[in-house]
């Protein structure tokens, strides 16, 4: 999924103060190879995959420069053996 933003979307025009913060689930960390429509692939060495139930989380983490999030099965499996 690509979502763009339109500008009253920006984080410029975004500051309230009183935003917000989107929470997700972390999916993945590491090297990451990362698949796009407008870029096509490309590699991250150091990378975090933070998903969200909704497109307006997303939207929220994107217009606010921050997120929290929890850990998924995967990365607990990974740091809890």
């Amino acid at each position: 999924m690509t979502t763009t933003l339109t500008p009253s979307q920006h984080p410029a025009h975004a500051r309230s103060g009183a935003e917000k913060i989107a929470r997700g689930t972390l999916q993945e960390a590491g090297e990451l190879a990362v698949l796009s429509d407008a870029s096509g692939a490309t590699r991250h060495r150091y990378a975090l995959v933070i998903a969200f139930d909704s497109e307006e989380a997303l939207r929220q983490a994107v217009t606010h420069h921050r997120c929290a999030y929890r850990d998924g099965q995967h990365v607990q499996e990974l740091t809890h053996g």
